[in-house]
């Protein structure tokens, strides 16, 4: 199957604007949960997303209706879900005009300075379970929002099926950022589709200027690329316990599903799917789940299994296999879905990795196995001011673990890069997805897959663009357009004074180092903050919860800071900060250890991969925003958590929170 490159750079839809007439309507709607009868898809394949349906004719303003849903959705070659958790968006109240429930959700496409307005619609059926599971929310990630619109445990109730809420906030920052649950049982929702791309350009024309340049590929070569995972259950009796054993590994060890059958935290399909089902309060359930399901994986337990989802999706699709592997693909499968393309030409993609676990290593190898680098050019904090080739060893020696040319994005990452198709390319390349030993002693034991096919049909006259590495960006537009390093002089965390915290919790620390820890609980190594577990168990009703720990920080607004994240464990975790953008400067050994020490390129950013026994140094200026009224300051104001992104280890208790004060 083969699609076009026609883009999906469009802005959002705009339709007719709100009817106030339909306010009946909605009292019925909003409050009807259930599953969704049709079956959902993006409709184009794994290529497109689909685009939020925006209801307000101000071109500043996005303002669209979107609903959580429980559907069965069309995954392409990898089958058809039963129960995947999905949202669409609607441009009207009586939700008549709306986007197919899909995996990913639509996408919002936004300017610094538009006005997001959300009314959220929570459509998934009641769990039946105490506390009720399917209760749910929006955290936008990575945009610099009022607190009340952060989406979390911290900022409000959690939305019951059959409720509504609304988010109202105006993006500041550019980037690719993207949205999902954040309350009970996210961790299974996330897993089972609820989350979206959000993509924002900057205000000036920075953007718009460096594409009439031909420094970076126009909107109709650019695609949105949402790589996630998923597991879906077969027959009880037919679901695998590992991989099949032609498949490759990108640690070239034969048999090397044998390694992920006997690793300690493997959640194979037999297990989630039949010999140890969970339901989404992470209980056993004794009923095995049936074909087309897809099963709960956050465990109940102090720590528990946690490994990756079985089948590797591209905007909600799986594209097809590949036989081979990177250095020598082989043929394509019957089904393999291919994105016509020009030899010659330059593609960019904005990837989004939205997956619980798994790390995405991508690597794109044309049709007899040489690579074609991948260069970033931007991502969480918006374009750079020099494109960068990432991998290999970096600086002083620093392995990076992964090889040049390829990108590294851990759970929750994104990044903005430019491929070169080569101009002597024929038949199709191949991106690829690999493993990455994010655990100091392993690999997480899952093979080399395709997650995009391009079919060369064709070759441009001239290839317009010049040596990517190194390549100008926002420096070919002057001082102005350039990303600046926050100032030297930064100031400490103060002492809540008047804060007793909840139950006799100590109020919080001023230490400017936050630690990640393995706590010892029973003989059972439970992620948390220095030693802290924050309560796992948020029914968003804001009790039985003492938010004030020992790790959490207070700091004033507008103050800029400069703090330390050191990794205690021998494990990577990837580094989440609601709220507030951050610089980060550079890796080191932590104390007592020895090893090179890594620089940052200068950015912002919300994820960063914290290496075993590292220490992470970063900026941050808390900067205040409008609240939710957009007309009082004081947005900035609050609780925001922070938190390993790998969703696991976050409710396991990996995660705490910066409240911020006047």
């Amino acid at each position: 199957m083969t699609q076009g490159l026609p883009g999906n750079s469009a802005n959002v839809e705009h339709v007719s604007t709100w009817r106030t007439c339909l306010v009946a309507i909605v009292a019925v709607m909003l409050f009807a949960s259930g599953n969704e009868s049709a079956l959902a898809t993006t409709g184009v394949g794994p290529y497109e997303v689909p685009q939020v349906k925006d209801g307000n004719a101000d071109p500043n303003i996005v303002e669209t209706y979107i609903v959580a849903v429980e559907t069965s959705v069309d995954l392409g070659n990898a089958g058809t879900a039963n129960n995947a958790m999905a949202y669409k968006s609607c441009s009207d109240a009586g939700l008549t005009d709306c986007t197919l429930a899909a995996i990913p959700g639509p996408e919002f496409r936004l300017k610094v300075g538009n006005q997001v307005i959300v009314h959220f619609l929570n459509k998934l059926p009641s769990s039946n379970l105490t506390p009720e599971a399917n209760v749910s929310g929006i955290h936008w990630h990575g945009i610099e929002l009022n607190n009340e619109s952060d989406g979390t445990e911290v900022t409000q109730h959690a939305v019951a099926p059959g409720e509504t809420f609304t988010y109202d906030f105006i993006v500041s920052r550019p980037g690719v950022f993207w949205y999902h649950p954040h309350h009970h049982s996210s961790t299974n929702q996330v897993a089972k589709g609820l989350y979206g791309s959000i993509i924002i350009e900057d205000k000036d024309g920075h953007e718009a200027a460096l594409i009439a340049q031909h420094v970076i590929p126009a909107a109709e070569h650019t695609k949105t690329l949402v790589i996630s995972d998923i597991t879906v259950c077969g027959d009880p009796g037919t679901n695998p316990g590992t991989f099949a054993g032609d498949l490759p590994h990108v640690s070239g060890v034969q048999a090397w599903e044998i390694n992920y059958q006997n690793h300690i935290l493997t959640q194979s399909p037999r297990i989630l799917c039949e010999a140890h089902p969970i339901d989404a309060n992470g209980a056993y359930r004794p009923t095995p789940y049936q074909a087309g399901d897809i099963p709960n994986i956050q465990s109940d337990d102090l720590i528990g299994p946690m490994s990756e989802g079985f089948t590797v999706l591209t905007n909600g699709v799986n594209v097809g296999g590949r036989s081979g592997f990177p250095s020598e693909p082989g043929a394509l499968a019957a089904d393999a879905q291919t994105l016509d393309v020009q030899a010659g030409q330059e593609l960019r993609w904005q990837i989004i990795n939205p997956s619980p676990v798994r790390y995405l290593r991508l690597r794109l190898t044309t049709n007899n196995g040489k690579q074609v680098e991948l260069v970033r050019i931007g991502g969480e904090g918006g374009l750079l001011n020099h494109a960068v080739v990432e991998g290999g060893m970096a600086g002083s020696y620093f392995d990076m673990k992964y090889e040049q040319g390829e990108i590294l994005l851990p759970p929750a990452g994104r990044a903005d890069v430019v491929a070169a198709i080569p101009s002597a390319a024929t038949g199709v390349l191949t991106l690829w997805t690999e493993d990455f030993q994010r655990v100091a002693a392993t690999y997480s034991w899952t093979p080399t897959v395709p997650v995009m096919h391009l079919k060369v049909t064709g070759s441009v006259k001239t290839p317009q663009y010049g040596s990517a590495d190194s390549r100008a960006l926002l420096a070919s537009l002057g001082k102005k357009a350039m990303i600046k390093a926050l100032r030297g002089a930064t100031d400490d965390f103060v002492s809540p004074v008047g804060e007793d915290g909840v139950n006799g919790a100590p109020a919080g620390s001023t230490d400017k180092d936050i630690q990640l820890t393995f706590f010892n609980n029973n003989g059972a190594f439970q992620p948390s903050i220095e030693g802290i577990p924050m309560p796992r168990d948020f029914n968003g009703d804001f009790s039985g919860n003492p938010f004030f720990l020992e790790s959490a920080r207070h700091a004033k607004l507008d103050n800029t800071m400069e703090l330390t994240v050191t990794n205690m464990t021998g494990a990577n975790h990837p580094f989440h900060l609601h709220g507030f953008s951050i610089q980060p400067f550079k890796l080191i050994p932590r104390k007592g250890t020895y090893g090179p020490t890594y620089t940052f390129p200068l950015e912002f950013r919300d994820i960063v991969d914290v290496p075993a026994n590292y220490t992470l140094t970063f900026r941050v200026s808390l900067d205040d925003r409008l609240k939710k009224d957009n007309l009082t300051p004081g947005g900035g104001v609050g609780r925001w958590l922070f938190h390993c992104h790998i969703l696991p280890h976050a409710t396991f208790g990996m995660m705490s929170e910066l409240h911020v004060h006047h």
